[in-house]
């Protein structure tokens, strides 16, 4: 019986163990992220998840689009079932939550006012990717206090930190299959895109996001899928390095550039 407890007790603490690296490696990579592209908010997690996690705050209240999620998850953690999301129906089919007959009704309707907009031709939401798999809701928050390992991060980018994440993930690499994939409405699309096809993936926002957001003109959404994060730091790290040195290089050329137009300029003069 001792031996059986002295294991039991063992066993929780590899557990715990195991959790206390995945909340650092979080941590660190929340760190990585911000420091390395200078972001000027919070790297954002999302996991999706079949219950409610134990001790994660449920959210209370409503919101007008699945995206104000995310900026509420750059100051806190929490839980958010899936009728929480019925305020934005495009939103919640992107995400692949279980709507209601009677809410997919108001979305088709939702969808012929966008083609009578001449926003969206239905024609689209055939290919408008979706989440996978069964799910009771999403768990947003700060990645650096996520314990879990996120399913996807969330960041806001300028094009120089586009740039910067491109190259560490590959999606600047001139090959047989280059580019980088880049959508448009609805933004949220970019998650399901990301977690599909195992790559960085961005959008360029869609009027929804923009108003609910309100993140700036000049800012691009960044989705990382679960599988590109654990390779993301030395990638990061040596692009940051890289860049760094090319502006000098750079920096360097210019400089001369200047003296000798400078040198020519008086000459003639």
């Amino acid at each position: 019986m001792s031996a059986d407890r002295n294991n039991s007790s063992r066993n929780v603490q590899l557990r715990l163990g195991e959790k206390e690296e995945q909340l650092a490696t979080n941590q660190e990579l929340a760190t990585l992220l911000t420091e390395s592209l200078k972001l000027e908010t919070p790297p954002v997690a999302v996991r999706f998840v079949t219950e409610r996690p134990a001790g994660v705050r449920v959210f209370q209240g409503e919101v007008p689009s699945a995206c104000t999620f995310w900026r509420r998850a750059e100051h806190e953690t929490f839980y958010a079932d899936t009728p929480s999301h019925f305020n934005c129906l495009v939103g919640a089919h992107t995400m692949g939550l279980d709507i209601p007959p009677a809410k997919g009704q108001e979305l088709m309707e939702l969808v012929g006012q966008m083609h009578a907009n001449e926003y969206l031709d239905p024609a689209e939401v055939a290919h408008i990717p979706t989440v996978p798999g069964a799910k009771s809701g999403i768990v947003y928050g700060p990645v650096a206090d996520t314990q879990e390992a996120p399913d996807v991060v969330l960041v806001w980018v300028a094009p120089y930190q586009a740039m910067l994440l491109q190259e560490a993930t590959g999606g600047s690499v001139w090959s047989e299959h280059s580019g980088v994939p880049t959508f448009g409405r609805p933004s949220c699309a970019a998650i399901p895109a990301a977690i599909a096809q195992a790559r960085a993936t961005q959008s360029l926002g869609c009027m929804g996001m923009r108003v609910f957001t309100e993140v700036g003109r000049d800012q691009l959404l960044g989705v990382l899928p679960k599988l590109l994060l654990e390779k993301l730091s030395p990638e990061l790290e040596r692009v940051a390095r890289a860049n760094d040195k090319m502006t000098q290089h750079y920096r360097g050329q210019k400089a001369i550039h200047t003296r000798e137009q400078g040198a020519t300029a008086s000459a003639g003069a």
